[in-house]
Parts: C-alpha cells; sequence; structure tokens
C-alpha cells in the first residue's frame, strides 16, 4: 500500500483559490475595527508613494502565492506596509473617528484574550471558528513536542490516527510520514471511517494503534477504538 500525495499542475483556479484562502493571513495584521481604516486608505490615496505601496502589497501577496505551502512569517517582509496603511488610514478618519477605532480594538483584543483564558471550555471551543485571523498562537510546536514525547514513551511500532475537529484548519497538518513509510517505527494516517481504518490497520498488523485528536486542549492521545465516538 502506497501513502503518498499527489499533486498536479497548477492552475488558475486553484491559485485563486489559494489566494481567497490566503486572505486571512493578511488579516493578522488589522484587528477587525482597523478594517474601516482600511477602508478609507484605499478610496482617499491620491499620491503616489500611496498607490506604491497598494501596488506593492498586491504584487507581494499574487509572488507569494504561487508557493504552495504557506507560513505567517513569509509575509512578515512587509509588515512595515500593514502598520503604514494602518497609521494614515487612521490619520485621515479623524481623530474621534480614530480613537473610536482603537477603542474598539482594545475592546476586540481583550475580548477574544478571555475567551482563550477558558481555552478548555466548550464555549471557548465553540466561538473559535469566529476568530478573526489576529488569534493568540496556540503554542503550535509546544503541541507537537507534546506529543511526540507521549509517542516515544510508547515501545514497538505504531500507527497513529489522527482526527480532526470540524472546525480544524487545513493548513495544519498533523499527517507527515518518513520516506520510507513501511519501515518507520511511526505510521501518520487520517481517519477516515471504519471501513477505510480497518484496511490500513490490517495493512500494519503488528502495529499498536493509537488515535491522535491534535484539536483538544491539550492534544489527546488515546488507544484506538473502531467504535469512538466523533466530535
Amino acid at each position: 500500500m502506497q501513502l503518498s500525495f499527489h499533486t498536479g499542475p497548477e492552475t488558475m483556479t486553484s491559485f485563486l483559490e489559494r489566494l481567497e484562502y490566503r486572505v486571512r493571513y493578511y488579516r493578522f495584521f488589522f484587528l477587525a475595527p482597523l478594517y474601516l481604516a482600511l477602508a478609507v486608505f484605499l478610496v482617499t490615496i491620491r499620491e503616489f508613494r500611496f498607490v506604491w505601496v497598494a501596488l506593492t502589497l498586491l504584487l507581494f501577496s499574487l509572488g507569494v502565492n504561487f508557493f504552495p505551502a504557506f507560513q505567517l512569517h513569509y509575509i512578515a517582509a512587509v509588515t512595515c506596509l500593514f502598520v503604514l496603511v494602518s497609521v494614515t488610514g487612521l490619520e485621515r478618519i479623524g481623530r474621534p473617528a480614530a480613537h473610536l477605532i482603537v477603542f474598539l480594538c482594545v475592546a476586540h483584543f481583550l475580548f477574544w484574550y478571555g475567551v482563550h483564558a477558558f481555552d478548555d471550555s466548550e464555549v471557548s471551543m465553540s466561538m473559535r471558528p469566529y476568530e478573526t485571523w489576529d488569534a493568540i498562537n496556540h503554542g503550535n510546536p509546544e503541541r507537537r513536542i507534546y506529543v511526540n514525547r507521549q509517542l516515544a514513551a510508547i515501545p514497538g511500532k505504531l500507527l497513529v490516527f489522527v482526527r480532526y475537529y470540524p472546525q480544524h484548519i487545513f493548513q495544519d497538518e498533523w499527517v507527515y510520514n518518513a520516506a520510507d513509510i513501511d519501515g518507520a517505527r511511526i505510521v501518520w494516517a487520517r481517519d477516515l471511517g471504519e471501513a477505510e481504518d480497518e484496511e490500513l490497520r490490517r495493512y500494519y498488523p503488528g502495529r499498536a494503534v493509537w488515535l491522535l485528536e491534535p484539536d483538544s486542549r491539550p492534544p489527546r492521545l488515546t488507544p484506538f477504538s473502531p467504535e469512538g465516538v466523533r466530535k
């Protein structure tokens, strides 16, 4: 059995779909109330230096979109331009409105910080899909280190099924396998339902089977049960 990923030729549709998804990464630079400042900046630009800023951000976003994989720090090089856009928009919107926007930014931050203070609660989990992408980092490296330490303490060869929650962000991938999958100590696979999971279990009869739920806080690693309840 081969576990592999197939990447077809780049198409305009896939390019645009990727661009549409990555808009949320650029939202990282704008607390939601700052969208007003962004709109004011875009509709009032007249000077070439500000037109140049908008064109630079557009060309940069189109250029980096050709690369299939993406991390937020890839666009860190234009952070200064995003700050300039916000400051210029606030300047042009007027002092009273600018003060109100800054107040709303503070309220926005405190609200979501409070949500994350109760990160394990059902209320927090239910609200998180609606959070804008100026989000608090959930400690991605720490979560993976935490899981790897648990797996290292389990003897023998393992087959680990990964079960995502419905609100999981698809680019936060956990299923990565070594080049020699069959010879690796740990084989990773997505939980695709009882029939598909059973087929893979039969292919690897000598491996202990575990279930990882990375969206749990903290990530939950338990012995695999085919009839386990899905989130």
